[in-house]
């Protein structure tokens, strides 16, 4: 009987140090399966995964080689008989069993996957801002580590707009439709409530709107999209711009994505897996991870896209105002507004990294100040690659958003949105034999539309004309030709 039963495996975050993060769920999920499904999980295999993360030399490419070697030894013959895997992770457990799926399976041409369900519970999918305040910084922070010191290879993982996390993602990007044809189904399970007992008064990273203190709802969404901005090459550089053109882009939108009511990344009073306790009391992350793993094929699975997207929408009508309570006299307000990420990768034309760079948007008639006030609220560069930045704005702000209510108060009038969005690359050195000019694309609706995707991440390629001049190599009949260093620029080849 056992073979009909189905494995489960928990993946947890990073830096995790007893098996005790995982709370009651794993009793509560084989109870309520059972007796509210008709499922049957054989607890004999539920197996709560260990592994080590918080080595500086330990790297998620490390994490996957372990996860393999260590699903081999203990399921083997499980898996090997066909028996199907559901996978629950937490954290950066997301974006590990993401790598191992990528490295074992699809990079090696094999559709079909061990893995019939991947629940992701506040993953990493995307990194998280606080990957760049350092070991010693994060090691204070109770958020999400508990007092242990992280490690600076899966931190380097983390990190908004790192090299691994793009290719992972730009991955899934192109083989989505068919990881769900092959029978493996994902699923995206966060909140966005702050834990007060846990907030940092020292980071605003951890209560940051369209966040649950440590993940950003948009980070962990694997509905996502993809564009190429490309500069138009000119054959007269002699202005100081060429304008920049929005190539069609591709896009993921058929992905469940659950909003779990008053649910935090981490913590016994409000994390998403750790609140949850062995009793009777109905758990809103209990309830959706079993709407997950009882999806059969395609047909469950979109329906259940459509489910949890109203789902979304009431509790983000619930919870548009929370109240913080603070240590202190003084109780918070806060909005939660839906929020989106962008990333942009900046290279030239011959494949080139183009470090230093500013980007400005503006609104209608290319106007820089014609966004509205509090539009973006955060950016960070990546440290290893200079040449990539993301941006976090605010959707609700960009979009337009109706007046908010509290207690019968209105606490914040109505906003317009900002109805166009355009922006402007300026590259440096902006001169010399060797240089690039001044990108600009157009303000326009559709420009907004397409990058700006609430609780979504954008990854855009900027692809810059680099301008190389003829001075940087000329041929000569003259044997004694003289000092040439300070021979002219010349004209662009």
């Amino acid at each position: 009987m056992s073979a009909n039963k189905k494995l489960v495996v928990f993946v947890h975050g990073w830096s995790v140090r007893s098996t005790d993060t995982y709370g009651g769920l794993p009793e509560r999920l084989k109870s309520e399966a059972a007796q509210q499904r008709g499922l049957a999980l054989d607890v004999r295999h539920i197996w709560l995964s260990k592994y080590v993360s918080f080595h500086n030399k330990v790297t998620v490419p490390d994490i996957v080689q372990a996860f393999d070697a260590a699903l081999k030894k203990e399921l083997g013959k499980e898996l090997s008989n066909g028996r199907g895997l559901i996978c629950i992770t937490h954290s950066t457990g997301g974006p590990v069993v993401r790598e191992w799926l990528q490295e074992f399976y699809f990079r090696r041409g094999k559709k079909r996957t061990p893995i019939s369900h991947l629940v992701m519970l506040a993953p990493a999918n995307f990194g998280s801002a606080l990957a760049q305040l350092g070991s010693s910084r994060l090691g204070r922070l109770k958020t999400w580590f508990e007092g242990v010191e992280p490690g600076l290879g899966v931190l380097d993982w983390l990190e908004l707009g790192s090299p691994e996390s793009w290719q992972l993602n730009k991955e899934w990007l192109d083989n989505a439709d068919e990881v769900i044809a092959n029978g493996t189904y994902p699923f995206v399970l966060t909140g966005v409530s702050i834990d007060p007992r846990i907030y940092d008064h020292v980071n605003s990273y951890t209560g940051e709107t369209g966040s649950d203190g440590v993940v950003r709802v948009a980070a962990a969404n694997l509905n996502m999209a993809h564009f190429t901005i490309q500069q138009k090459r000119a054959a007269d550089h002699s202005g100081p711009l060429l304008p920049l053109k929005l190539g069609k882009g591709k896009e993921i939108a058929n992905l469940p994505l659950a909003l779990i009511e008053g649910r935090s990344h981490s913590g016994d009073a409000m994390g998403i897996m750790r609140s949850v306790h062995d009793d009777d009391q109905p758990h809103p992350t209990v309830d959706a991870l079993l709407k997950c793993i009882v999806v059969s094929n395609r047909r469950d699975h979109a329906k259940l896209v459509k489910e949890f997207e109203q789902q979304r929408q009431q509790v983000e009508a619930r919870q548009r105002v929370e109240i913080l309570d603070l240590p202190g006299h003084f109780d918070r307000k806060r909005i939660n507004d839906p929020c989106a990420m962008v990333i942009f990768r900046v290279r030239d034309d011959l494949g080139n990294t183009v470090s230093d760079f500013e980007i400005l948007f503006y609104g209608r008639d290319n106007n820089l100040d014609a966004l509205p006030p509090g539009f973006l609220i955060d950016k960070q560069k990546n440290r290893r690659d200079p040449g990539v930045i993301t941006f976090y704005f605010n959707a609700a702000r960009m979009q337009g958003c109706e007046p908010i209510h509290h207690d019968g108060e209105e606490i914040r009038p109505a906003l317009r949105g900002c109805e166009h969005l355009g922006l402007r690359v300026v590259p440096y050195p902006q001169s010399g034999f060797v240089h690039y000019l001044t990108g600009e694309l157009s303000a326009s609706a559709s420009n907004l539309r397409k990058l700006i995707r609430a609780n979504q991440t954008t990854l855009v390629d900027i692809v810059l004309h680099r301008v190389i001049h003829a001075g940087v190599f000329r041929l000569s009949r003259e044997l004694h030709d003289g000092d040439f260093t300070r021979d002219p620029e010349g004209d662009p080849v």
